[in-house]
């Protein structure tokens, strides 16, 4: 009975002992994964200077759209 309890507890502990180190692997490898994301989107934005303003001013008026008037 003794020995039944030994094994039992030895068997948990390797398990424990491998689970651990596939948790680390997976939490380092999902880390990597998060900083090559967060580095491709950095390298993909728009690096051409500051924003274009609206030419014609700050016109309350609204923007000017050409349409034909249908009758």
């Amino acid at each position: 009975m003794f020995r039944l309890l030994i094994i039992i507890s030895l068997v948990v502990y390797v398990i424990y002992k491998v689970g651990s180190l596939f948790f680390r692997a997976g939490a380092a490898s999902q880390l990597l994964r998060d900083q090559q994301r967060k580095n491709f989107e950095a390298n993909n934005t728009n690096t051409g200077g500051p924003a274009k303003k609206n030419e014609k001013g700050n016109s309350k008026a609204g923007e000017y759209i050409d349409y034909e008037e249908v009758k």
